[in-house]
């Protein structure tokens, strides 16, 4: 039986009692979507921003059929809750949300894009498919964020177009939803942005391409890493990083000299996810980077990279560092790398009083398979830590079994 078939057979185990019967509550009528823009209208516009971001969101969704975990009174405000994250269908309330696209409150004017965007209806997105030519470039804007949130394959030429708008902030939003759409036909169009004027522009545009993760990206992205705009150089080493390609590397080396500590921690990771033995050597000089985390990531990365045999003399010494989660992290990373020659500074670590690295001094053990941290694993076996007891008593069965 081939492995495809397989995966079919395995699939008739998973069985679903509702599929095909699952009622979802009704979309939002009008009367309700008009009470709630209103009610965002007159709200703080830090609570008008919490409830947005709620739209669409299912989660602590209550029975009210059964009433169960529901304080008095809350049984019809949780119904129109569940009514304003689902799919809007009634005309009326389109009506009202496609109005308030142009609304002077910008997060009204979230809240309407938001829903229209994921109630994801053809009629929805032809709608701010004709915003997103409107001669008011607030509605242009928040035409091409409901869009985003439609994720409408369809909407690509529409979008496309959006780019070459007037108004930056129209650009801005276009290029954001072709990051959200993931079409790897907006690369040319996104990459073009990148020589923009607006350094907003810039960056959206080095973030939508990341999303899309085509590797044509790279070398148009690279020259950003040194952009005057801290925000463009960030946009741009974390797209590098999902986009993962080894090309990335000397650009991304760069940037973990950064003047900019946000840049630094993004290089740092960002070499882990590429994966390139050649990040090893300044992977191993950001371990001297006075910011903490820049040198935690760069433990990690150090960890991740693909062909790297022997373990940085500078990952060993962070075995012993006085920031223990460093520590920690090493001991993870040289049992990825496999050089056993890191035994004994494993086995001196082990000493520490920190479970957490105890613990990872085991696992780094087990990983390394080498018959001079047997006596650590036995040891460990006896560990005061449940937990490291757990995990010598498994290593040392696996040992055994083999």
């Amino acid at each position: 039986m081939g492995l495809q078939a397989q995966r079919h057979e395995d699939d008739y185990d998973e069985v679903d009692p509702w599929l095909g019967f699952q009622s979802p509550a009704p979309g939002a009528d009008s009367s309700t979507v008009a009470g709630f823009l209103r009610s965002l209208a007159a709200a703080d516009p830090v609570l008008c921003q919490l409830a947005v971001s709620s739209i669409g969101n299912h989660w602590d969704r209550w029975d009210t059929d059964n009433r169960i975990g529901i304080l008095a009174g809350e049984a019809t405000e949780e119904a129109a809750r569940q009514s304003l994250s689902q799919p809007i269908t009634d005309p009326a309330a389109i009506s009202h949300l496609v109005a308030a696209l142009g609304d002077s409150h910008p997060c009204v004017r979230r809240a309407a894009a938001r829903m229209l965007g994921e109630s994801r209806s053809r009629e929805t997105s032809q709608y701010l498919r004709t915003a997103l030519r409107k001669p008011d470039p607030k509605v242009r804007e928040a035409a091409a964020l409901g869009l985003a949130h439609a994720e409408d394959p369809a909407t690509l030429r529409d979008l496309t177009a959006a780019l070459k708008d007037r108004d930056p902030s129209v650009v801005r939003m276009a290029a954001y939803a072709l990051g959200e759409l993931e079409d790897a036909r907006a690369i040319k169009p996104l990459a073009d942005l990148l020589d923009a004027r607006d350094a907003g522009t810039r960056a959206t545009a080095a973030w939508a391409i990341g999303e899309i993760e085509d590797i044509r990206g790279v070398e148009r992205l690279k020259p950003l890493v040194h952009d005057d705009d801290v925000a463009v150089r960030l946009a741009a080493v974390e797209a590098l990083g999902e986009i993962e390609d080894y090309r990335a590397t000397g650009s991304l080396a760069d940037a973990l000299k950064d003047k900019d500590v946000r840049v630094r921690r993004a290089a740092a990771e960002a070499l882990g996810e590429v994966e390139d033995h050649k990040a090893s050597g300044p992977l191993e000089k950001a371990l001297e980077d006075k910011d903490p985390v820049v040198r935690r990531l760069a433990a990690q990365s150090l960890g991740e990279l693909d062909g790297l045999k022997r373990a940085p003399a500078r990952l060993v010494t962070a075995l012993s560092d006085g920031d223990t989660e460093l520590a920690i992290i090493a001991a993870q990373a040289l049992g990825e790398i496999g050089d056993t020659v890191v035994v004994p500074a494993l086995a001196t670590a082990y000493r520490s009083e920190n479970p957490r690295l105890r613990y990872s001094v085991v696992s780094a053990l087990a990983e390394l398979e080498d018959p001079r941290g047997d006596p650590v694993l036995e040891a460990a076996s006896r560990d005061r830590d449940q937990v490291v007891r757990h995990k010598a008593a498994e290593a040392i069965k696996d040992r055994d079994d083999d």
